[in-house]
């Protein structure tokens, strides 16, 4: 059931989830939120990108999703933090979050590049001015797992040792992993604990996150710099029914198809339209195995994915910051059956 593994030191087993699980009927419709890449850039100064941030959560509210999944890069982190402490950081969003929060909706985060510290293989040499200090990656890590512990509902099962940072849940007909991809080295996928995740799954839908694409679009720093066990992720989630994986990393919004090696259709769904500083891209896949679907590198937004039955439809909605308002850009759909 969803939420019940828990740390021994709570000792809680929260009844409202068991509520939710017994309560769902097969025709239900409900939705989830997928944002990611909230921090700041160069030209606002600042470790998140508030006024994005801002219209996102007030915008969530609106459209009454059930949770919000965060890909990572919540803040600048370890990086031009403009004096600000990572707690602080931390503090901060999810002040700008509080809408949603109250709103009673379930936020899922991860962590992303800017949460852990500088990438060290694919980018060589790192310079100097971005060294960070003796201990402050530690401190990091700390305060955004401090930041997010009153949030009793998200799972402490992950591997151990990434308690709270990596984990599964389920809610209603489907089935989430989200993924840490850095605490078993740097683009790496925890692949034991994930197929484990899997094998327990019962659910009609199954939905996996992390911070960086699996199939490269900009940066290199990406699943792809382990090519061979990217493989072995993707047909490990392709066999178990994963139909999307949701990532960010790349401050565009990116749809595209790769099957995996057995011909299951598996899109990587780039969401990294949250607040970073938007990208351009040359428009040419890495990999000859994507095929890409819709590209947008203008706007910033965020994704809302409807779960009707078997059906999903996600709708990638896009920010006009001069006047707030909002517009459906993208919206695809697809059968679990």
């Amino acid at each position: 059931m969803k939420k019940l593994l828990r740390n021994k030191a709570w000792g809680l087993l929260l009844l409202p989830a068991v509520l939710m699980m017994s309560s769902y009927k097969k025709n239900d419709v409900w939705s989830f939120a997928v944002i990611s890449d909230t921090q700041g850039s160069h030209e606002i100064e600042d470790c998140i990108n508030t006024p994005v941030l801002e219209k996102i959560a007030a915008d969530i509210v609106k459209e009454k999703p059930e949770i919000v999944l965060v890909l990572g890069d919540l803040v600048n982190g370890w990086i031009r933090n403009y004096g600000k402490d990572y707690k602080d950081q931390y503090a901060e969003w999810k002040s700008l979050m509080k809408p949603v929060y109250d709103a009673k909706i379930e936020v899922y985060p991860i962590r992303g590049n800017h949460d852990d510290g500088p990438e060290r293989f694919v980018l060589k040499p790192l310079p100097a001015k971005l060294e960070p200090k003796p201990g402050s990656l530690e401190k990091l890590r700390k305060a955004y797992r401090d930041a997010f512990k009153e949030y009793t509902y998200i799972p402490l099962n992950g591997p151990k040792g990434e308690e709270g940072y990596e984990y599964s849940f389920e809610h209603k007909n489907a089935f989430f992993i989200g993924m840490d991809l850095y605490n078993s080295g740097q683009h790496r996928v925890n692949q034991d604990w994930v197929a484990n995740e899997l094998a327990k799954n019962k659910q009609q839908h199954v939905f996996i996150y992390g911070h960086e694409p699996a199939f490269e679009l900009i940066h290199a720093d990406n699943l792809s710099y382990y090519p061979d066990e990217r493989d072995l992720f993707w047909d490990t989630i392709g066999k178990a029914g994963c139909r999307l994986y949701f990532c960010g990393h790349d401050h565009v919004y990116n749809r595209s198809l790769i099957p995996d090696s057995s011909g299951n259709k598996i899109r990587q769904l780039v969401a990294g339209t949250g607040g970073g500083k938007l990208r351009k891209w040359d428009g040419v896949y890495k990999n000859k195995r994507v095929k890409g679907e819709y590209h947008n590198q203008d706007f910033h937004g965020y994704a809302i994915v409807t779960v009707d039955g078997a059906k999903v439809t996600v709708n990638w909605k896009a920010l006009n910051e001069s006047n707030g308002s909002w517009k459906l850009m993208d919206s695809f759909s697809y059968s679990s059956n």
